[in-house]
């Protein structure tokens, strides 16, 4: 009886990211989740109003 195997590597590249690039991901996310805040929190108020 013959087995037959193939082996192989798998390399996993990560991809780099600077850290003044993740810091500005960072921000701009924080600024999107304020400004939705804010929407909701106006809207909120408006329909308090009715």
């Amino acid at each position: 009886m013959v087995l037959n195997f193939l082996f192989f590597t798998i390399k996993i590249e990560r991809n780099h990211v600077q850290p003044e690039q993740r810091l500005a991901a960072y921000a701009r996310t924080r600024y999107l989740e304020e400004r939705a805040e804010a929407h909701a929190f106006e809207a909120a108020q408006h329909v308090s109003r009715i």
